[in-house]
């Protein structure tokens, strides 16, 4: 699998899970090496499954020494919260954007361009652990609705409706990028995000 080749005019230039820059630049030589230990991340989870990947074998394949890998992640977990974060939160941002952001479309996009790798990363023993990364960062959003909303008290708790939302979300991408349906990344993208801001509008009062 390739990497995602980025869109120069946006200055994104560290590297995420699929291959595809994120925000804070690096540089060339830290770069290079966090792409060879994420590319083999990559690899060995497609191979092997998440469950069976240590930090050991990352670390053989990339072809780097121990302390290189400690110098840019702790944990097998922490490799892929840091890398998939920038991809979460544009799907959190559904939460409180009126519209689907044009990031939105390029990320979903994205996991049908590496929908054999998604689907590995949102289903088997990595959805748990992506599912609650992604709900952490829904329940960020949500906690800012409730406290700028006036309405009543929310019928259920935010970090139960940030884990609903982000099960949704998940299971609506897992679904297409397994083939269930064909459809598109825009239209895709436009169901998860009214479904998303429609059930927390609901869920906060504001409609």
């Amino acid at each position: 699998m390739s990497a995602f080749v980025p869109d120069t005019s946006r200055q994104m230039s560290e590297i995420g899970f699929f291959g595809r820059p994120m925000k804070r630049p690096l540089g060339g030589r830290v770069r290079r090496t966090r792409l060879k230990l994420i590319r083999a991340f990559n690899k060995l989870v497609l191979e092997r499954g998440y469950a069976k990947v240590t930090v050991a074998d990352v670390i053989s394949e990339a072809g780097v020494v121990r302390s290189t890998f400690y110098e840019h992640f702790q944990t097998k977990d922490d490799i892929l919260r840091q890398s998939i974060k920038p991809f979460f939160s544009a799907l959190a941002d559904s939460v409180v954007e009126p519209e689907p952001s044009d990031q939105l479309v390029e990320i979903i996009g994205h996991f049908w361009e590496n929908r054999r790798l998604a689907h590995a990363m949102f289903s088997g023993a990595m959805r748990p652990l992506v599912s609650g990364f992604l709900s952490d960062l829904i329940e960020e959003r949500l906690v800012l609705v409730v406290r700028r909303s006036r309405a009543v008290k929310p019928l259920v708790p935010v970090r139960l409706m940030a884990a609903q939302l982000a099960e949704s979300q998940l299971g609506l991408i897992d679904a297409w990028v397994s083939g269930k349906a064909a459809s598109s990344p825009e239209a895709v993208s436009q169901l998860l995000h009214r479904t998303t801001n429609a059930s927390a509008s609901m869920w906060s009062g504001r409609i």
